[in-house]
């Protein structure tokens, strides 16, 4: 009786432990969901950059950016008919944001990073670099 007694407690256990698992998955999943649904909502724009102790922000002036759900990121500047195509993703666990515009020079090749997410709202996010040694601050806000 006491070993069936032990093997119920395991499989308890057992299930619990998976259970949690899964909860966690699902919150991950919710999350990335949230990330993608508020970021490729509209068009964002660049109010506030730094590198350093320089202020950039006047570099990307006539710039938005279109996030999209798979996963790339279009720069577009209309007074000059410039489009980048560029990547991104979100990560729920880090709170941080990749982007990358592989082919582009300055300034969009300063968003080349992984961003830690330092605030945000569905129409603002402000992020700083998540491992460099870089000092720099982004603030994204979304065009009305």
């Amino acid at each position: 009786m006491k070993s069936t007694g032990v093997w119920y407690g395991l499989l308890f256990l057992l299930i619990f432990s998976l259970s949690g698992l899964h909860c966690k998955k699902v919150k991950e999943d919710l999350g990335k969901k949230f990330i993608i649904s508020a970021m490729t909502n509209g068009l964002w724009i660049v109010q506030a950059f730094t590198d350093g102790n320089t202020d950039i922000t006047a570099d990307f002036s006539g710039y938005e950016f279109q996030f999209k759900e798979d996963g790339k990121v279009f720069a577009i500047k209309a007074a000059t008919a410039e489009l980048v195509v560029g990547a991104w993703e979100g990560n729920v666990n880090d709170l941080t944001i990749f982007s990358n515009f592989p082919a582009a020079g300055e300034p969009l090749s300063k968003l080349n990073d992984t961003w830690k997410i330092t605030n945000n709202t569905t129409k603002l996010v402000e992020a700083k670099p998540f491992t460099s040694s870089r000092t720099a601050y982004l603030k994204l806000i979304k065009k009305s």
